[in-house]
């Protein structure tokens, strides 16, 4: 089996005892948690550990494994980097395994006499890469992976290296070299260098070295470490420890700019540090004195960071360890913190203690300090300095040489000469929160749980401590969060006759229900609005009693009778400014209380009863509560129906401006227009989405005094139409009313204005507007009326009756009919004769209407009445008159003689003639015109009678079309009756001579006249070049449904 498989064998061994003791330790906490036990100190045991009674299968968190690998020799050192093996063996090879790769195992040779290499020191830089060899002879090598030999460094002459300090930036690097890094030897001195691979073909490595410290005190170097500030980057701390001290060296060095053979980046650092030393001796004895640092990563954004947190320091007295913090430190600062002694335990096998072993080598875990003796292996826990593990190897005669631990994959591996050995950690944090709850760190042991059981053990212990030490508030806090039963923690607190502990734990246990707990969630809240109503009333009570002491006499009174001394002045002062402190106090806490409960109520806003909590709040009289709850459920109706009970319509008001529906405005705004008009309108003015002729029943309970100022109903309703272009008639009708009301009678500008402009599209109903103008006498709006609805007689007969002409003046010219406006202005005449004002002002009335002449006045006048004032007029009217005659004269001429003229024409008509030619023919049938009745036309068409008469009637409407045939048939019927008479015998000469003759005149003048009708009709104009032949353009020329057209003529038309 290779070291591969073998590894990867231990490897899913680990992880199954991982799972093994999880699973153990949650069924032993199952187990006690099952059987009721009260959690006790006796539960812990002297190390600090709860006894959990681990069954036998249980995964140890610490387990020695060995390695299956045959070693083909001597093993002299090990070391273990990001999973990559390295063994020197004798016989001077490098053997190189990488761990996760099978039979992956690299071999090299050292340059050097096989037989004389028996002991040397390794060191493996993190990456894997790097590996660096010293003898104790002085001689060091480099070794670098794919290599097939280390070369020799041929600066290191004489120099036995003892602890290499790598640089943590090289780490996840992808450079090849480690960059700077320090090297500590054998004489006290501290090196610098930096590794590089170089060439592989040559023979020697020429690596600069160059010396950048000697320790105060001449003394091997034993362990080296160099460490980053993680938030200062270029700031560092050297760690250097001997058999006696530990130095810690802080400072500045800037790793990214110099490097190697350049210049020395720690020489000033170290230098200075070295100048006045800051370090821990251990007196007596020089110790092992090896060095280890552990490190934790952190992610403090999206980058992860390695940080130096703990150390650990073999000495002659015991291992000294701490922790490491990188703060604002600078040169001669420490970063050790909670640092330790902890003297080497006895083995357990052993009971001589003076004759106890040192350790030659150590780890670092998180929580345990692992100590390597030449025959076992044992790990202290860190928290407490027990022995957590102790395991002897299993040969006498074999001896332990060296541990290592990987820091990048967190293993451990131990060898002997013969032997590798891993030492498996599983959960070592397994039993930590234990270790802690014994401490009484809780915050810590709950960091350390694996289970909710392990948990609730510690919220439980935390409670009861804190329970136990009067912190009522903390513990209900931590109660919550157990399993405690509901009833049994409320009792207790109750016990304490405190709301704000009862208050903490119910939010604390509030804060555990899941969504779907509705119940719990309301009893729980509800409960808790009334503990905050009663906290705030009791906080009020002391703010009362506090005030109440500021105010009172004998806190302020002077004593007049005597003159105070300077110790009671004093004392009244301080009296009052702890009283107004204590207000102060209160006030705050008031304040939070109530940010708190308006807080829980938003939060819980669906899980509240709104029933219940209106009651606690009027219960308790907080009506700042309450009117926050019912804005929070958006219940406005409630607010406003709230301050209108208490009678604060401007509360009210503003309510409805902001969260105000269309309903509540019609319901409340009857009683605040009648408190608070001009408030309310201007709210209303603001809502656009509300119907104005549902608020007129509120503008009707609106008593408008004229002192008052303005008419708020008018004012919105006058926005209503004005600017929201209201066309509702009753919004319409009801403003008129308003304006009839208010408007005044010898002012009606205003209804005016409205009649005028709205009376054309008839938004009002105008007999109503006539109706309330006559009930409250605005006349001049009554006349605007009369005149809009066509009663131009009672509008200027109103105007009379009111005396003024000049507005029945304006409304006698308005009407279309000139017989009534004439009518009118005679009217306005005859008031004006009646009225007996002076004749000029008549004839100017008379001028001024330009219907009227003094003809038409001069009836109304008195029979005495003297001409003189209008004797021009009448002169003017007389020489109007004579001219009218002349023209009529004039006209009559003119029409004599058309009359004539049309006379003559007639009688030139009779004479009109035409020639036709003997082989003239009709322009219908083709026949000769001569064969029968004809019509020949001014444009020499000419036509048969019957022929034009089917050509007429097939194109004419079907009215003429049954005239024509009605006057055919007629005369038909006429010249048969004719006929009739002529063969009639002759009757006596004494019983009618004369009666047939008269009945043979009549049908003639009948036939006559049928003759002229039939023409007019058949012969009034040509059919082929006159109206008919134009409307007949749309017709085909040969029409579908002639049947006697034959194929030969259809082919005629053909192209």
């Amino acid at each position: 089996m290779s070291l591969l498989d073998d590894y990867a064998d231990y490897q899913s061994s680990a992880r199954q005892h991982q799972q093994n003791g999880a699973q153990s330790s949650a069924a032993a906490f199952s187990s006690q948690q099952q059987d009721g036990l009260a959690l006790d100190v006796n539960e812990f045991d002297t190390d600090g550990y709860i006894a959990t009674t681990l069954e036998a299968e249980d995964a140890p968190v610490f387990s020695l494994d060995t390695v299956q690998f045959q070693v083909p020799n001597k093993i002299i050192s090990l070391a273990v980097s990001n999973d990559i093996l390295v063994l020197v063996i004798e016989g001077a090879k490098i053997l190189r395994i990488k761990l996760q790769e099978a039979h992956s195992i690299v071999e090299a040779s050292v340059p050097v006499n096989p037989t004389s290499l028996r002991a040397c020191n390794v060191f493996l830089d993190p990456s894997g890469r790097h590996l660096l060899l010293s003898t104790p002879q002085g001689e060091s090598f480099y070794y670098y992976e794919g290599w097939d030999a280390a070369k020799p460094l041929s600066r290191f002459k004489n120099m036995e290296v003892t602890a290499v300090a790598w640089n943590s930036s090289a780490w996840s690097s992808a450079t090849s070299s480690t960059r700077t890094i320090l090297l500590g030897t054998h004489d006290g001195k501290v090196y610098e260098t930096e590794l590089r691979p170089g060439s592989e073909k040559a023979k020697r490595s020429d690596i600069a070295v160059r010396c950048v410290a000697e320790l105060p005190v001449r003394e091997r170097v034993t362990g080296l470490a160099m460490e980053a500030f993680p938030a200062r980057r270029k700031h560092h701390l050297v760690l250097i420890t001997t058999g006696t001290r530990m130095y810690q060296i802080v400072g500045a060095a800037d790793l990214e700019s110099q490097t190697g053979d350049k210049s020395a980046v720690f020489e000033a650092m170290l230098r200075d540090g070295l100048a006045n030393p800051n370090f821990q001796e251990i007196p007596g004895m020089p110790g092992p004195g090896a060095l280890t640092v552990h490190h934790r990563e952190t992610r403090p954004g999206s980058r992860t960071h390695v940080v130096a947190t703990d150390f650990a320091w073999l000495t002659s007295m015991g291992v000294f360890f701490g922790r490491l913090t990188f703060g604002a430190q600078e040169a001669g600062d420490s970063v050790v913190e909670n640092a330790a002694l902890i003297p080497y335990p006895a083995p357990s096998s052993s009971t001589d203690v003076t004759s106890a072993e040192q350790p030659s080598s150590l780890a670092l875990t998180e929580f345990h300090i692992l100590l390597q003796y030449s025959d076992r292996v044992c790990a202290l826990n860190m928290l407490n300095s027990k022995v957590a593990y102790e395991q002897t190897i299993g040969s006498s005669d074999e001896t332990l040489q060296g541990l290592t631990v990987d820091e990048t994959k967190r293993t451990c591996w131990l060898y002997s000469p013969a032997n590798i050995y891993e030492l498996v950690v599983t959960d070592e944090d397994r039993d930590v929160w234990g270790i802690y709850l014994s401490r009484h760190q809780f915050d810590a042991a709950l960091e350390r749980c694996y289970n909710d059981m392990q948990r609730d053990t510690v919220l439980r212990a935390q409670a009861e401590h804190l329970f136990a030490a009067e912190d009522y508030v903390r513990s209900a806090e931590c109660f919550a969060r157990t399993s405690v039963s509901f009833e049994e923690a409320v009792l207790r607190f109750m016990e304490t006759k405190d709301n704000m502990v009862l208050r903490s734990y119910l939010m604390a246990k509030l804060k555990t229900l899941r969504k779907q707990d509705h119940t719990q969630i309301t009893l729980l809240v509800i409960w808790l609005v009334e503990i905050y109503l009663s906290i705030i009333g009791d906080i009020e009570a002391k703010l009362a009693s506090t005030g109440a002491a500021i105010a009172s006499p004998s806190a302020t009174q002077i004593n007049t009778t005597a003159e105070p001394t300077s110790s009671s002045s004093s004392a009244t002062n301080d009296s009052s400014e702890s009283v107004l402190s204590a207000k102060a106090s209160y006030s705050r806490e008031k304040s939070d209380m109530q940010k708190e409960l308006h807080a829980l109520v938003e939060e819980h806003k669906q899980a509240v009863d709104p029933k219940t909590t209106y009651q606690l709040a009027e219960s308790h009289g907080r009506r700042d509560f309450w009117l926050f709850y019912a804005s929070l459920r958006g219940d406005y109706e409630r607010i406003v129906e709230y301050w209108m009970e208490k009678e604060e319509c401007v509360q009210a008001i503003e309510v409805l401006g902001h969260y105000g529906t269309p309903e509540m405005f019609y319901k409340y705004s009857p009683a605040l227009m009648s408190a608070e008009p001009v408030a309310l309108v201007d709210v209303l003015m603001r809502q656009p989405n509300l119907t104005p002729n549902k608020l007129i029943p509120a503008f009707m309970r609106y008593g408008h005094e004229p002192s008052g100022g303005a008419n708020q109903s008018i004012r919105y309703l006058r926005f209503c139409i004005q600017k929201q272009m209201c066309r509702d008639p009753v919004v319409y009708n009801y403003y008129l009313t308003l304006l009839v009301k208010e408007s005044d009678t010898d002012d009606e500008s205003e209804l005016m204005s409205f009649l005028t402009t709205y009376g054309k599209d008839m938004l009002y109903d105008p007999d109503y507007a006539l109706r309330m103008c006559k009930r409250f006498r605005r006349i001049q709006s009554c006349v605007h009326l009369y005149s809009l609805l066509r009663l131009y007689e009672d509008a200027v007969e109103l105007s009379l009756k009111q005396g003024d002409i000049e507005l029945a003046q304006i409304h006698a010219e308005r009407p279309d009919d000139d017989k009534l406006c004439k009518r009118l202005w005679l009217k306005i005449a005859q008031h004006m004769i009646q009225a007996k004002q002076p004749a000029s002002e008549v004839m100017e009335l008379v001028r001024r209407s330009d219907r009227l002449g003094v003809e038409d006045i001069l009836p109304f006048f008195p029979d005495f009445t003297r001409v003189d004032d209008f004797k021009d007029d009448i002169c003017v009217a007389l020489e109007d008159y004579e001219l009218q005659i002349q023209d009529l004269r004039g006209e009559m001429d003119e029409a004599t003689r058309t009359a004539e003229a049309m006379q003559r024409d007639m009688s030139s008509l009779k004479n009109r003639f035409a020639i036709l030619s003997t082989k003239e023919t009709c322009q219908v049938c083709s026949q000769p015109l001569w064969l029968r009745q004809f019509y020949v036309f001014p444009c020499q068409h000419s036509f048969h009678s019957d022929c034009l008469t089917r050509r007429v009637v097939g194109s004419c409407n079907r009215v003429q079309r049954r005239r024509i045939q009605e006057l055919q048939a007629q005369i038909v019927e006429i010249t048969k009756q004719r006929r009739q008479l002529r063969l009639t015998p002759l009757m006596s000469k004494t019983k009618g001579a004369g009666k047939p003759t008269e009945n043979d005149e009549q049908l003639e003048q009948q036939q006559r006249r049928a003759k002229q009708q039939l023409d007019a009709l058949v012969a009034g104009e040509c059919v082929l070049c006159g109206e008919v032949m134009i409307k007949s353009i749309a017709e085909p020329f040969i029409s579908m449904d002639q049947t006697a057209i034959s194929a030969g003529a259809d082919d005629a038309w053909s192209i």
